[in-house]
């Protein structure tokens, strides 16, 4: 792969498919991205769904292989109606329509990946890491030693900017590695998924799951062990969903958490994909070396595209051979993919490509199949099957350029492609079991044999009567229309043969407003194209079906949603509506789907048609059950959105091969815009229920441009218009049926020529001509008269008769009111000559010198008058007098200046004509001029250019068209014309290939037309009354817009009045179009209306004007006027370029006009009487109305125009009535305004659905009584804002006598209980859990007077700490100290969100409210609106009574606007979730504060490599509210040699805090505590602040009865009612303290808390960069001086050693064969280590153990730092040798002990390990005997003992060994140990010494009495020879002693022998002789 064109693997895809290619276009190439989107999700990820559906079954163990499978998925499909079958279709319905909300833009994304742990890793001696690949982004974690369950707890960031559709395909692969430092790291497992199913699910987040990791590339292996992970995909806005930090016992139940559900087991997999054939492939590359060729005669016709094809699924992928000049490749290759199932991959791509020799490759287009959709799950589900059936393809416009193509990227899948492309015939298989043995293979000719049946074919009709051609831009060439259904119909296409596909090119005429239209007026033109496609009616059938009892049941939904929307509905109207709506689904799902063909099925055709009627039975049971059971109708509505929902997700069908029908809009030759509509849609049935339901229904369409690229492109968009038409699909023998619906026109078809001319010496005449005389409407085909020959079946009804183009009939000026004529007046001169003596012309615009005319001689048009005087235009590039200057006239080049050499000059002079007639009536006297015409010529400079009606100058070219009608006598015969001399040219033609004869066809299409006769033509008038907007979008740098609407309506169009600077308009106009005429029954427009298109527009004074949004609305017809009502102002939303853009109320009539019948009263004139005016039946009732806006204070002004904005002025506009505040003096000094109440009455209408918006401008008074605008805001509606003052009075009272619960001493069960009545606006899901107080406060010294027996220095809680309090409450099980949930000590509320959220933003006084300057929209998160400041304020509206008596003030008790000095008290928690800036992935993050001026930077403290830091700091600043309001509080991330990063930053207002009726100056406590931790702290006592409460909400006072009752809010409220079980703890105060502190509680006020603000970086909008948990006390320095702080300092590790003395092993593992004695034997050792820390220690070394014993009495030193409260060691080190900082780390306190082999010149061999947790360590046995591998039982883990509890251990432990699998885990030894864990105190009273080292006491160790045998025979060698060598060999030595000894004997005998022998025989003969 990558390789760009090897010839060797034909091109290798070009390196299309690989990471990180330049050709990929961001992500095509990824290796996981290529096609596995995002789980269009089906199926749940784990066991946990809603309830645990994973326990429900196991499944058959193949489920959902395309999709994440639920357990309760797989097994619960047994009865009839399973619920995990509906929840299955909900969830896939809802994250279908998530996905489909995303725009297709660039977006910013971020996956989140906390990995946590691991477990039951394989191997021995391991070193994991987790690597994630993302795309082409890989990250890892840190290293872990030496363990099979690694704790990690690192958080990994990706971070995308990518279109959605793109992101979501990416695929994710998670890998555990073990490291290795020379070679590669080794897999030990990973686990596969794609970003799409992360995203599919809830909160686009996986917490805490368990991942099942394999070897992707082993068939046969199994599990690999498992890891603990957390995912979460965020976009901008989404909120991350918090994974904490939290490690599992050991017994934890890893199956029943799993990412994929329990009981359905990895399998292995082939993916057989089938590539069998492609066809209708467009042209790829580009004809020169062919053209070339045909020059010498050289070259053949070649077919110029080289096409492969490139399968990509779960990261696997495959390609085809490529088969070069084919545009009907046959592969007839299967592709292979190995994937395990069920996987995580949704999506399957499938991409032709073109292979190029010399470039990259290009893509010819992309089809996706998804898994879910051709697969099922549940005991009745199946495999994925596919086809064998096409799949279309779609991309560019399929005509080929040399150019670059600019819509390239809609051929690589990303967005949806706009034509047709071509189609491949696919099959797709899978077999479970293995994985496939070769990656490609040919198919076999049987199963290509076996197509035949599936390549049928039947001949289909696309018909299509174009009615309207509106709302066109103005173009410059003739327009026409082209349908196309695959190849079939396509114009611009050269190897498609002709059709009458297109519609008579016509030019555009102005329809007098903005835009241009067609005028077809009664002869409408009709194309139809006939293709063949296979037989698709069966599943087409089925889909519609259930598609129309869909649209059936979300009409009827609409409806009543409709009805309760109103404020007051009839209940039993809903009912009814309910009812009908009931037995209308019961009656459409009794329909029963079409039967399966016996030909041409496939497996996917059957398993579909059963789970579709099992489905359809279970849904009719339901509904039968909705109308039994439930009785409220909204009841019945939750159930039947639960149908609807199920529908959504039956209402697929992937196998439609039936290509999609596009209409293109074609100018000047080229393809301007289009609109693409399945072909399912338009599909006819003799079943009204299966046909689609677009199929002969009038329908008014919009053609778009192609889809952008880029946002920013929508702009420069270009193109488009409007049709109404009807279209109709449909097989042969139906196609009499299509126009059923326009049966009051009549069908005609004519041939079709046109008779060309040229200019040539003063005549028109066929010399000269460069086109044939009679040829088609483009020139370029020959089309003699007599060369036409009726076709088969069809005759002549008529002569040849000539018939003008109605289109070209129509000026310049057609359609205009007012005119511009224009002449030129043009001076010539000989050199050397002045001007003035010179000739003089006059010409017209085109240059056409005018005989015998002047300026003053020139008429006006008849019909027209003159409305001005001639004038020289000066609005030019010209000189003095209007002069422009050239050299020849004819050539152009006009200068402003003179020069010697110009010869000629002119200038332009204009004059303005308005017409007398009605434009209407004009067109109509052109129509009928164009009848009568017997000449029919129109003229153009030169053929093939636009053609209109009056002959000019310079026209060069003439031509008229000929028609000859056609009547058919034979049905089913198409009528195409064959000409002649072409068949002539066949028979003659040789075998060569004539070279000219590409551009002739032999082929031609007549025209066809639906004509209505005068008869049917019906007159209308259109109303649109156009009452108001709100909200539009401002286009002006003032942030506000002068906009208008236009209004179009067929060819007719008109627009209102222009309304100034508003974003609120109030048009209040009636658009009147009369003289509508429309053909056919009226029945039917007033089924199938014309759409009202309306257009809003900001009214520029230079440029043109900017376009603002639009919306389309259909009128209601109203054929019978005096028995219908007019229609209502509905609210209509208003788009631009797909998003939101404001609303309009606005009504839309169609008046029938009949002779006798009277139309309404036309609406009154306005009083200027520019306009009309909405009637008053249809304007809203207007009523009397108070409006009190509260105009507090601006706040964060930014600079206008380089100045400060210092004295603001509120201006407030609502209903035409204006009112402004008096202005701030200084905005320095105090930002209040002085007087903040503004008053108005206005008449606004009665239903609040009408109400108006208010318009709220702030501007700024200076010098020279100058005040601009500074800031806008908008309120769209005010029926928010209606108030009724009693009833607030009322509720105020009952707030205040709410029932107490009952006290936590008696009802607290866990820390997610609340003493007293939980905060108002506080709801159990935001709250993570409720809290008590902060630490201990001294009670002012004023205040403590009142507190008997207060002890200042009282110290009960010191075992307790803040965190204690903190831990508790947020139910930190592994933190939390139950001692202190024991004694029942006061809580904190852990909020998990901003306190703002949980008490509606503190806006009970004021609403910060955002002003708005610039360009923009002003929705959230909109870049292009530019915020100027912020206003602080509120608003209430309450109408007049009906006596008109004046409303009581309703802003009546507010403080004081003078600002206030305080004391701001900030304590900063902790942080989570932190990004990383720095490239280790951490961060060294450290806070900084701004409030004001006053600034805090804690640079000094940061906290280095972490993502979730614990910072315990407390930060005190002054504050002047309102002045200081907005504390902001910044992490930064620490850069020794750089600038600083930002990670993140929040912004607190703290002048809501102060504002607010909520108290959230110092939360309230649970209890009123005079001493210890929980002592209160606030700087008023609670009866104090109760007084103050009863004034700011003007109840009376409380009156006490002592000291345990008081009388609050007209109740007698006592102690005991709190407290019946007395006090909750003894550190409580006196009575009356805690029961003014009971009823506060009551108040809903805010509790003592911690809140988790989000942090936001600027570069990264939308999108969390962590959290950061804190709260903020303010204090008031007039309430006194304040307590004193709250301690938080994080808690610190307490210093302890860890003793371990490893006195013996016992039948470890004999590792290793003598090689001198063939004894098995190991030299043992053991070797230890707490995890997380780098010091390894190990013991002596036990030579040559023969049976598995050790003895070592060593001791083992490790010391470490340990925090008691939260069980975890606490790790300071550095991550490498080059890092500056230490890491501290936190990890649970894990020994880890392993026993080895050692070997002197080979590497240690390991034997076995002992994982062990200090904290949960398992009970030791007696003795070796009974040591076994139960004692690590999770099952066991009660007997389990805590060593720092214990103190010290002994006994014996199993090591264990799973270096064959953690399922086949084996015991690898026994050893005996004692453990100690000791203090630094205890450490230094009774020291030891590591080994045997001194000092070797407590105890003390003796050197080991090991046998003799135990030695190292490399440094002894007398050991080795006595216990080695002579133990086992003496013998061996002995006898060989001897045998040498012998043998040297006999040597020295054979030696001396025959000396000897021969002296004696000597002796013997002679006797006497000597020797």
């Amino acid at each position: 792969e990558g390789d760009e064109g090897d010839e060797g693997d034909e091109g290798d895809e070009g390196d299309e498919g690989d990471e990180g290619d330049e050709g990929d276009e961001g992500d095509e190439g990824d290796e996981g991205d290529e096609g596995d989107e995002g789980d269009e999700g089906d199926e749940d990820l784990g066991g946990e769904d809603e309830g645990g559906d994973a326990e429900e079954g196991e499944g058959d163990g193949t489920e959902g292989v395309g999709g994440g499978v639920s357990g309760g998925d797989a097994g619960t499909s047994g009865t009839p109606q399973s619920a995990a079958a509906k929840k299955a279709a909900k969830r896939k319905a809802k994250r279908r329509a998530a996905r489909a909300n995303l725009p297709n833009r660039p977006l910013d994304f971020q996956i989140r990946f906390h990995v946590l742990e691991a477990r039951r890793l394989p191997g021995g001696n391991i070193k994991p890491v987790v690597k994630i690949q993302c795309g082409d982004q890989i990250k890892g974690s840190s290293v872990q030693k030496g363990t099979t369950s690694p704790i990690w707890d690192e958080m990994l960031v990706f971070g995308f900017n990518e279109r959605p559709a793109d992101f979501l395909d990416k695929v994710i692969e998670i890998k555990v590695l073990n490291s290795r430092r020379v070679l590669s790291d080794a897999l030990i497992g990973s686990f596969r998924l794609d970003v799409g199913l992360v995203f599919d699910e809830p909160d686009h987040a996986i917490i805490h799951k368990w991942l099942l990791l394999t070897d992707p590339d082993d068939a046969t292996s199994e599990a690999k062990g498992y890891l603990k992970i957390s995912m979460q995909v965020l976009g901008p806005g989404d909120e991350p969903k918090r994974s904490v930090s939290k490690i599992d016992d050991e017994n934890v139940d890893i199956e029943a958490n799993l990412l994929r559900p329990s009981g359905v087991r990895l399998q292995s997999a082939t993916f057989r994909v089938k590539i069998f054939q492609a066809e209708d492939l467009p042209q790829m590359d580009a004809e020169f070396l062919q053209k070339l060729g045909k020059l010498f005669n050289r070259a053949e016709q070649k077919e110029l595209v080289d096409p492969y094809a490139v399968v990509n699924f779960a990261g696997h992928k495959g390609r085809t051979a490529t088969v070069m000049e084919d545009m009907t490749p046959e592969w007839n290759e299967q592709i292979n993919l190995g994937v395990r199932v069920p996987s995580m991959c949704e999506r399957m791509r499938i991409s032709l490509i073109d292979y190029d020799r010399f470039n990259r490759d290009d893509y010819i287009g992309t089809t996706f199949i998804s898994m879910s959709e051709i697969s099922a799950p549940g005991e009745n589900g199946f495999l994925p099957t596919f086809g064998p059936c096409f799949l279309n393809i779609y991309g560019s416009p399929r005509e080929f350029s040399n150019l670059p193509d600019k819509y390239e990227y809609l051929n690589k899948g990303k967005i949806e492609g706009v034509s047709y492309r071509g189609r491949v015939l696919v099959e797709v298989e899978v077999e479970v079991g293995n994985f496939p043995t070769t990656n490609k293979e040919l198919i076999k000719q049987d199963d290509v044999k076996r197509l035949v049946p599936y390549l049928r074919r039947r001949t289909y009709k696309l018909y299509a009567a174009f009615l309207h051609a509106t709302q066109i831009e103005p173009a410059d060439s003739p327009v026409e229309f082209e349908i196309s259904i695959g190849n079939y119909g396509n114009k611009l296409d050269k190897l498609v043969p002709d059709t009458s596909s297109t519609t008579q090119p016509s030019n555009p005429v102005y329809d007098g407003n903005k835009y241009y239209y067609l005028p077809w007026f009664d002869t409408k033109p009709c194309v139809v194209v006939e293709s063949s496609w296979e037989d698709n009616s069966y599943r087409i059938g089925s889909l519609n079906i259930i598609l129309r009892i869909k649209d059936v049941l979300g009409k009827g939904l609409k409806e009543c949603s409709d009805i309760m929307a109103q404020e007051v509905y009839d209940q039993a109207e809903l009912q009814a509506k309910v009812s009908e709506i009931l037995g209308n689904v019961i009656i459409h799902l009794d329909q029963e789907f079409p039967h399966v063909p016996q030909v041409g099925i496939t497996k996917l055709d059957i398993n579909l048609r059963k789970i579709r009627e099992a489905e359809r039975r279970n849904l009719i049971g339901d509904a039968q059950l909705l109308r039994t059971k439930l009785e409220t109708p909204e009841e019945v509505i939750q159930g039947l959105e639960d149908i609807l929902q199920r529908l959504a997700s039956l209402a697929v069908e992937p196998q439609i091969s039936v290509p999609d029908v596009i209409i293109w809009m074609l100018s000047g030759g080229k393809r301007v815009a289009c609109k693409r509509i399945p072909a399912h849609q338009l599909m006819y049935s003799t079943s009204a229920m299966q046909a689609g339901a677009l199929c002969g229904c009038i329908q008014t369409i919009k053609l778009d441009p192609p889809a952008v690229e880029e946002e920013e492109d929508l702009e420069d968009a270009k193109g488009g218009a409007q049709l109404r038409l009807l279209l109709w699909l449909g097989l042969d023998g139906d196609s009499p049926r299509w126009c059923e619906n326009i049966s009051d026109g009549q069908i005609a078809v004519y041939a079709e020529t046109y008779e060309n001319q040229a200019w040539f010496i003063k005549s028109w005449g066929t010399t000269a001509l460069i086109v044939p005389k009679f040829s088609d409407s483009r020139g370029k085909k020959k089309l003699p008269k007599e060369a036409f020959i009726t076709p088969e079946g069809w005759d002549w009804a008529e002569d040849w008769f000539i018939s003008p183009e109605i289109s070209v009939a129509f000026e310049g000026d057609s359609g205009r009111k007012v005119f511009q004529e224009e002449l030129f007046e043009l001076h010539f001169r000989v050199p050397f000559t002045s001007f003035d003596k010179g000739t003089i012309s006059w010409r017209d615009i085109r240059n056409a010198e005018l005989e015998g005319v002047t300026k003053d001689t020139l008429e006006v048009t008849k019909g027209w008058k003159w409305t001005s005087s001639w004038e020289i235009d000066m609005n030019r590039a010209v000189g003095d007098g209007g002069w422009e200057y050239t050299m020849d006239a004819e050539a152009g080049a006009w200068s402003p200046s003179e020069r010697t050499y110009h010869l000629c000059r002119r200038r332009r002079w204009v004059r303005s004509r308005e017409r007398l007639t009605d434009p209407k009536k004009e067109a109509k006297k052109i129509k009928e001029k164009t009848k009568q015409a017997t000449e029919g010529w129109e003229y153009a400079r030169l053929p093939r250019m636009t053609y209109h009606a009056t002959d000019h100058k310079l026209d060069m070219a003439r031509r008229r068209r000929w028609h000859r009608k056609l009547v058919q006598k034979k049905a089913g015969k198409p009528p195409i014309f064959y000409f002649e001399s072409e068949k002539k040219k066949k028979k003659k033609k040789s075998k060569k290939s004539d070279s000219d004869s590409s551009d002739d066809e032999c082929t031609q299409a007549p025209r066809m037309y639906l004509t209505f006769p005068e008869e049917v033509s019906y007159k209308y008038q259109l109303r649109a009354y156009i009452y108001q907007a709100r909200d539009l979008y401002a286009s002006d740098d003032s942030g506000l817009s002068d906009p208008y609407v236009h209004v179009a309506f067929g060819r007719y169009s008109q627009r209102t009045h222009i309304v100034k600077q508003s974003v609120c308009p109030t048009w209040d106009e009636t658009i009147l179009i009369d003289d509508i005429f429309l053909f056919g029954n009226p029945e039917n427009i007033a089924v199938y209306p014309p759409v009202v298109a309306l257009e809003f527009f900001d009214k520029d004074q230079i440029g043109k004007d900017e376009y603002l949004g639009s919306c389309d609305v259909m009128p209601s017809v109203r054929l019978d006027i005096p028995k219908t009502k007019s229609p209502r102002l509905q609210w209509f939303e208003i788009e631009r370029y797909g998003k939101y853009a404001g609303d309009l109320l606005a009504a839309f009539e169609l008046l029938l006009v009949q002779e006798g019948v009277d139309l309404p009263f036309e609406p009154p004139k306005a009083p200027k009487g520019q306009y009309l005016l909405v009637p008053s039946g249809i304007k809203p009732i207007l009523q009397k109305t108070r409006i009190e806006v509260l105009c507090w204070g601006v706040r964060d002004m930014k600079r206008f125009q380089l100045l400060p904005v210092t004295s603001p002025i509120v201006e407030i506009e609502c209903g035409g009535t204006i009112k402004r505040t008096e202005p701030i003096k200084n905005t320095k000094d105090n930002p209040n305004f002085p007087e903040p109440v503004v008053k108005m009455d206005v008449n606004i209408p009665k239903e609040r659905l009408y109400a108006p918006p208010l318009n709220i401008r702030i501007l700024d008074k200076r010098a020279f009584g100058r005040k601009p605008a500074v800031g806008v805001k908008v309120i769209k509606t005010l029926k928010d804002f209606v108030v009724d003052p009693k009833a607030e009075a009322k509720a105020i009272a009952a707030a205040t006598t709410v029932p107490h619960p009952p006290a936590l001493a008696a009802t607290s069960k866990g820390p997610t209980s609340l003493v007293g009545a939980p905060a108002e606006g506080v709801s159990d899901e935001k709250a993570a859990a409720p809290l008590g107080r902060p630490d201990e406060v001294a009670i002012h010294m004023e205040d403590e007077q009142l507190i008997e027996g207060a002890d200042p220095d009282a110290t009960k809680d010191s075992d307790f700490d803040w965190w204690s309090k903190y831990y508790t409450s947020v139910c930190d099980e592994q933190c939390q100290q139950q001692d202190y949930k024991d004694q029942k000590l006061d809580e904190l509320v852990v909020y998990n969100n901003p306190l703002e959220d949980y008490f509606d933003n503190f806006e009970d006084i004021a609403t910060t409210m955002v002003l708005y300057r610039g360009k923009g929209s002003r929705e959230e998160g909109e870049t292009e609106g530019q915020v100027i400041g912020k206003l602080k304020g509120a608003i209430k509206v309450c109408p007049f009574p009906p006596d008109n008596k004046e409303p009581p003030l309703m802003f009546g008790n507010i403080p004081p606007t003078s600002p206030v000095e305080c004391v701001v008290r900030v304590y900063v928690v902790r942080a989570f979730t932190l990004q990383p800036k720095d490239p280790n992935g951490k961060s060294d993050p450290y806070i900084k504060l701004k409030l004001g001026k006053k600034k805090i930077n804690d640079k000094e403290r940061f906290i280095p490599n972490s993502l979730n830091p614990i910072f315990g700091r407390y930060y005190e600043l002054p504050a002047l509210l309102p002045i200081d309001h907005t504390l902001k509080i910044t992490v930064m991330d620490y850069d020794r040699t750089s600038a600083d990063d930002l990670i993140g930053e929040t912004f607190i207002d703290l002048e809501n805090r102060y504002l607010t009726q909520k108290r959230a100056l110092c939360g309230l406590p649970q209890s009123f505590a005079i001493r210890g931790l929980n002592k209160w702290r606030d700087s008023l006592l609670p009866r104090d602040k109760l007084l103050d409460l009863c004034k700011m909400k003007n109840i009376d006072d409380p009156r006490w009865n002592g000291l345990s009752e008081v009388i609050f809010a007209g109740r007698s409220r006592t102690l005991a009612e709190f407290e019946p079980d007395g006090p909750p703890h003894p550190d409580v105060g006196p009575e009356d303290q805690r029961l003014a502190l009971h009823l506060l509680r009551e108040q809903g006020l805010v509790p003592e808390h911690v809140e988790t603000r989000p942090l936001f970086n600027p570069m990264h909008p939308g999108i969390e960069q962590g959290r950061l948990q804190m709260w903020v006390d303010i204090f008031p320095k007039n309430l006194g001086a304040p307590p004193p702080p709250v301690d938080i300092t994080p808690r610190q590790p307490t210093k302890y050693t860890l003793r371990i003395v490893i006195w013996n092993t016992k039948d470890v593992l004999l590792d290793e064969i003598s090689v001198v004695t063939g004894e098995s034997m190991s030299d043992i050792y053991v070797k230890g280590w707490i995890q997380g820390q780098d010091e390894t220690q190990k013991t002596d070394v036990h030579y040559r153990s023969l049976d598995g014993e050790g003895n070592f009495n060593w001791r083992l030193v490790y010391p470490f730092e340990y925090i008691p409260q939260e069980k975890v060691i606490v790790v300071r080190k550095k991550e490498h040798f080059w890092s500056l900082d230490k890491t501290e780390r936190r990890i649970p306190p894990r020994l880890t002990l392993q026993v080895w082999d050692n070997d002197l010149f080979n590497p240690d061999d390991f034997i076995g390990t002992l994982d062990i947790n200090l904290d949960r360590i398992p009970e030791g046995a007696r003795d070796a005997d009974r040591c076994d591998l139960h004692q690590l039982d999770p099952s066991k883990a009660d007997k389990a003992k805590d060593l720092f509890k214990a103190k010290r251990m002994r006994g014996w432990w199993p090591f264990y060994s799973d270096s064959d699998g953690i399922e086949n885990r084996y015991l690898a030894g026994k050893v005996e140990m004692e453990l100690e864990i000791v203090t630094e105190e205890e450490e230094q009273l009774r020291p030891a010494g590591q080994g045997r080292e001194e000092p070797n006491m407590n105890p003390n160790l003796p050197e080991p009495n090991r046998p003799a045998t135990s030695f190292l025979w490399f440094t002894s060698p007398w050991k080795t020879c006595k216990f080695i060598v002579w133990k086992y060999y003496k013998w061996h030595i002995i006898g060989g002693i001897v045998g040498v000894i012998v043998i040297l004997l006999l040597v020295i005998f054979i030696y001396s022998a025959p000396n000897y022998i021969g002296q004696w025989l000597i002796n013997s003969l002679l006797p006497g002789a000597s020797p």
